[in-house]
């Protein structure tokens, strides 16, 4: 049995953001973009400071500003845009306070944009944009991206409905005439044990996978309560997370992430799906209109039938992993974690590790 170790190790996936300009390819977790070499972009791969604008000041759009002004010395974040005041400048006190008044953090009150229109205003100002608003504005978002040349991370999910995926598949094409670099984050395909559970699949470990179990199962997320006074569009925004047409729903939102991973290691998409789905605790209006249970089946060209669960119950079991089994063996990956058993229960490899793919 191989087991690895890597939680003292430096990863391989810490390099700058010019090395991985130079080098890789133009990628959305999903796959939606087909690959091409980066060399000619000359924006992202030299020496000048980088302008970064962020549209959408919620947590993980200062997490991803943080993460990016981390990541290059060469960066500065120049303008940010969301539908909320107060959004923006928490956003702005958080990421100034991780940066300790660094002047990377240049944002002055001229490149501060609250409203629908804010988001083209403060792509304008930059060369990379990060789209991290509710996912039912990404669509419009990257399609201007693109027509603008600016460089692209967009957390997932890329759309909430048919129209939106076909208006990203459009540009997208677009962002690949102009050789641009968009980066979607379904972050498991940075992630150590991820990418070594990929090339036991590769070296044939555990055969061809012929079925699958993934999950995202855990108690759900938070609820903001209605404000005196508040519209219904308001109210809608601040919980977005409830409304299909900003969400989708957490099978999109979430347990894209472990659909993706069955995606990635068969190496086909599913030509049919079928489910079932509910509300048994999201009952009320507080809840908007998703609903906290999912089971699907997808079955793919090759005949592989993934099983997949994604639950919100408070008090239930949580579970968020991916299990595959091969015509030689299985293969398991939830945290940092990969196994790699045969049928007899031997240990075929372990991957052990601590990684945060930034």
């Amino acid at each position: 049995m191989k087991i690895e170790d890597t939680s003292k190790q430096p990863s391989a996936n810490k390099n700058s953001r010019r090395d991985f300009c130079k080098t890789s390819a133009l990628v959305t977790g999903a796959m939606v973009l087909p690959t091409m070499q980066m060399n000619a972009m000359v924006n992202v791969a030299n020496d000048k400071m980088l302008k970064i604008a962020l549209v959408g000041c919620g947590g993980r759009g200062t997490g991803a500003a943080i993460q990016a002004l981390n990541a290059d010395p060469n960066t500065e974040l120049v303008a940010m845009a969301d539908a909320f005041e107060d959004r923006l400048q928490g956003s702005l006190i958080n990421i100034k306070r991780a940066f300790d008044g660094s002047k990377r953090i240049n944002v002055p009150e001229g490149n501060q944009f609250v409203g629908f229109d804010g988001a083209e205003k403060a792509m304008a100002l930059a060369d990379v944009v990060i789209l991290a608003t509710p996912p039912g504005f990404r669509p419009q978002h990257f399609e201007f991206a693109v027509n603008a040349g600016k460089h692209v991370f967009m957390e997932k999910p890329v759309a909430t409905d048919v129209p939106g995926v076909r208006k990203v598949l459009a540009a997208a094409k677009v962002a690949k005439e102009k050789k641009l670099n968009v980066v979607v984050g379904l972050q498991r395909h940075y992630q150590d044990n991820y990418l070594a559970a990929l090339q036991q699949i590769k070296e044939n470990k555990i055969g061809k996978i012929v079925s699958g179990q993934v999950y995202w199962n855990s108690g759900g997320v938070w609820v903001r309560e209605r404000q005196p006074g508040q519209s219904e569009l308001e109210y809608q925004m601040r919980n977005w997370y409830y409304f299909n047409w900003l969400c989708g729903d957490h099978i999109l939102e979430q347990h894209i992430h472990n659909i993706d991973v069955a995606n990635w290691f068969i190496g086909e998409y599913p030509i049919s799906a079928q489910g079932m789905g509910g509300r048994q605790v999201r009952t009320g209006k507080d809840h908007g209109e998703i609903y906290d249970h999912h089971f699907v089946e997808y079955t793919y060209p090759s005949g592989a039938v993934i099983a997949s669960q994604c639950r919100h119950h408070p008090e239930t079991m949580s579970r968020v992993a991916e299990v595959f089994q091969g015509t030689k063996g299985t293969i398991e990956t939830y945290g940092d974690n990969t196994f790699v058993k045969d049928y007899n229960g031997g240990e075929i490899f372990t991957h052990r590790g601590k990684n945060d793919p930034n």
